[in-house]
């Protein structure tokens, strides 16, 4: 069976997968349009709890910097490229779990 810990990780992870799928969303629908202050509101806590994961800490740095920059097409692409990575974390993880 999985430690608590385990489920907090995994909860974390489908947060944030939550959280950037709302965001790529409002991205595509809205584009030049973007509410960056939304943005940054709704990615904060993925930000702020991924910001050491070596894996997404270059996007991270990214994504700070197009939400700054009211850069749309970057942010978009950061964001697109952080669901891969966290998609493939939550894969592994539920691998790891399986095989327990």
């Amino acid at each position: 069976m999985a430690s608590p810990t385990r489920f907090l990780k995994l909860q974390d992870m489908l947060l944030a997968k939550t959280s950037l799928e709302k965001v790529k969303m409002h991205l595509e629908e809205r584009g030049e349009r973007t509410v960056y202050v939304w943005v940054s509101r709704e990615l904060s806590e993925f930000l702020k709890r991924f910001s050491r994961d070596q894996r997404l800490s270059q996007h991270i740095d990214q994504i700070k910097r197009a939400i700054q920059m009211e850069d749309h097409l970057v942010l978009l692409a950061e964001v697109r490229d952080s669901l891969k990575i966290i998609d493939g974390m939550l894969e592994n993880e539920y691998r790891d779990m399986a095989g327990q």
